[in-house]
């Protein structure tokens, strides 16, 4: 499906489509357990996790994170 499959989709205002898009996504993440995960997603998670386990004193905290990023320039 496209947006030029709905017109009156097309022609809206920019807040109606994002209040549309907040819809959907609550009703994909409503379903999202019947979504499968693929199997890289679950290595890359086990990966992650085994080295924080391995170096949990490595990397930042996420606050710290948020305030690198934020004040780039």
């Amino acid at each position: 499906m496209k947006i030029a499959d709905i017109p009156q989709l097309r022609d809206a205002p920019l807040a109606s489509k994002l209040e549309l898009v907040e819809e959907l996504w609550a009703e994909i993440t409503a379903k999202s357990d019947s979504l499968p995960l693929p199997e890289w997603h679950v290595r890359e998670l086990d990966r992650s996790l085994a080295e924080y386990q391995a170096n949990p004193r490595e990397g930042s905290p996420w606050p710290e994170v948020k305030t690198r990023i934020l004040n780039r320039k």
